[in-house]
């Protein structure tokens, strides 16, 4: 995740501090005539910035247009725009105070024209707007962190707990764009923790800190070496014995062979069924995609929609539907909001890490699951499941009628 926020520190210096691709290469001309100022400016407030529409100068020779501004009130930046675009914007304000903003334009012998000043009054910043939509409520086995982020801000979302020192230490930090997004912690006793949530974005601005104290609910991992394909009537047929629905299980995440059913069998949606070993109560299935190659992440026979359902007792003879419960009803989603085919590093984590799918805690113990696929990520007539982990609460006191 360091390498990500990493990404986006040097996207934001690129932004800020280059010109792009009107540079000159080699010897240029040079004079000592300044250029004309931009003219017709308008200001659009944007939240922690501004974007500027002007008209630019008719000098042949002109390079860029640089805005020049301080955030904090005592060191100077600049962002840049192309001469051949018409707009510039700034952004990298924590607060909604007024700030000057000098427009300049520069040609290719770095001449730069008479400065127009622009005041620009940020809207809220990001920062600021998404803490305030920030919940922490407990969870399976930890804590559960949703906030909403409908710019798509880059941001990361610091969650601390209080040590046995009585001092707030890292916890855990989420990196994300998405429009609704969501973090959970997990691993956690069923005792109080207290823990302290904030926002910050790639500019170094951070909100205010949010304090809970959490008592995470109660789940453990259920053992994998207990899990046993059952038959159903009406589920599919796996692509071959070594594509069969133990590979769901066999700790190999993401790889390949994995789960596979077969293409061409003119059945669709598809269904397998498995035996957890044990009676619980489901928490949440944690969904590994397929991706032993890159061009498989949120793509081919991974999983887009799905159902789970289960039953307790389990007849063999049974066709149809009637034995099982639906518990739950998934989809999965990309963090970035890209088109299919595009994939960006959060994305490539979340496939890589497992998504978690939640089960309502007022449905029945079961034993037995049925994972009904109604649509892959492209769309076809199979699905692949590169790995599942099931948790819950297998206790007596849990599962008793």
């Amino acid at each position: 995740m360091n390498d990500y926020l990493n990404i986006l520190v040097m996207a934001g210096i690129v932004l800020f501090f280059s010109c792009g691709d009107e540079e000159p290469v080699g010897q240029q001309p040079l004079d000592k005539i300044p250029p004309g100022k931009v003219a017709d400016v308008n200001v659009r407030n944007i939240a922690g910035g501004a974007v500027f529409h002007y008209t630019l100068p008719t000098d042949e020779d002109l390079l860029c247009i640089k805005a020049i501004y301080s955030i904090d009130g005592e060191t100077e930046v600049e962002a840049k725009a192309s001469a051949f675009v018409d707009s510039l914007v700034i952004q990298g304000f924590g607060d909604t105070i007024r700030y000057q903003v000098r427009l300049i334009a520069v040609d290719k012998s770095r001449n730069e024209s008479e400065p127009h000043t622009e005041t620009i009054t940020p809207l809220t910043p990001d920062v600021l707007s998404v803490a305030k939509t920030l919940d922490v409520v407990p969870d399976f086995g930890g804590l559960l962190v949703t906030w909403n982020n409908p710019n798509r801000a880059d941001i990361a979302v610091n969650v601390e707990i209080e040590d046995h020192n009585k001092e707030y230490v890292p916890k855990e930090t989420f990196y994300s764009s998405m429009a609704a997004g969501k973090g959970s912690i997990r691993g956690m006793d069923t005792i109080p923790f207290y823990f302290r949530t904030y926002i910050q974005d790639h500019w170094g601005n951070r909100s205010d800190v949010k304090y809970d104290t959490i008592v995470p609910i109660y789940e453990t991992q259920f053992d994998k070496l207990k899990f046993a394909k059952i038959t159903t009537p009406g589920d599919i047929q796996p692509y071959n014995s070594d594509y069969d629905i133990h590979r769901i299980w066999d700790g190999n995440n993401g790889g390949d062979p994995c789960y596979s059913s077969p293409a061409g069998t003119g059945i669709w949606p598809q269904a397998i069924s498995m035996d957890m070993g044990v009676v619980a109560k489901l928490s949440r299935l944690r969904l590994f995609q397929r991706t032993s190659n890159a061009a498989y992440v949120y793509a081919e026979g991974n999983l887009r929609h799905f159902e789970v359902w289960g039953c307790a007792e389990f007849d063999p003879t049974k066709e149809g539907w009637d034995q099982w419960t639906k518990l739950m009803d998934c989809e999965s989603v990309k963090p970035s909001g890209y088109p299919y085919g595009q994939v960006s590093l959060e994305d490539e984590a979340v496939a890589k890490n497992g998504e978690d799918f939640v089960n309502d805690p007022n449905n029945p113990p079961v034993r037995y699951l049925r994972i009904y696929v109604t649509r892959t990520w492209s769309d076809g007539a199979n699905f692949q499941i590169g790995e599942i982990e099931l948790y819950g609460d297998n206790r007596p006191s849990a599962v008793r009628k």
